[in-house]
């Protein structure tokens, strides 16, 4: 991985699309301890843009809210702030019934997606 992360606190410049570091502290682990989940968390954010594509093809609010309430959950394991609230405001609109606004939100989610995808599956 060669991203630059947050540490201590400190925004890197240019941003990072996750914080390796602050959340591999977060779970007591080191860095060659967090790095396998990495590759989990791929396949699992793959799966969920499945299924969250799936429930908007076929009007399903509700297997869209659940899709993204996993999506924002492991965005969050992995200290993804932009992929993580791109989730919870899809849910948020799912949830509430919003029709409207989804495609939109679901647009956003797939473009944080697609960026912490390319940042995951860097070498």
């Amino acid at each position: 991985m060669k991203s630059e992360f947050r540490q201590s606190g400190q925004d890197v410049p240019g941003g990072a699309v996750f914080d390796a570091v602050a959340a591999s502290a977060d779970l007591g682990l080191t860095l060659e301890e967090f790095t396998p989940l990495l590759t989990k968390a791929a396949v699992e954010i793959r799966l969920r843009l499945d299924a969250i594509r799936l429930g908007m093809a076929d009007n399903d609010l509700d297997a869209v809210a659940l899709s993204c309430h996993t999506m924002k959950s492991v965005a969050a394991t992995l200290g993804a702030e932009a992929a993580r609230q791109a989730a919870l405001e899809l849910e948020l609109c799912a949830k509430g019934g919003d029709r409207a606004r989804r495609h939109g939100l679901f647009a956003h989610l797939e473009f944080r997606a697609s960026e912490l995808l390319a940042e995951l599956e860097r070498d």
